[in-house]
């Protein structure tokens, strides 16, 4: 029982210095800078994507000869 015990108490030893490396401020910080930039590209892609989709209902608006009047 006492190697298990050392083995735990090494373990829960590991643990706290993972705890706290993944908790330094350092770390908040570039995992702040990551999500950010994350969050610029994401919303960037999602943002071209509607464009496009808007730019080619209008182009076939644009076709319609009736709904290209009421638009003008």
């Amino acid at each position: 029982m006492d190697k298990k015990d050392k083995e735990l108490n090494q373990n829960i030893e590991s643990l706290i210095v993972v705890i706290k490396r993944a908790n330094s401020l350092y770390f908040v910080f570039l995992r702040g800078i990551i999500w950010g930039l994350g969050s610029a590209i994401g919303a960037t892609v999602v943002a071209v994507i509607v464009i496009a989709i808007l730019s080619s209902i209008i182009q076939s608006i644009n076709d319609v000869p009736i709904l290209n009047s009421i638009i003008k």
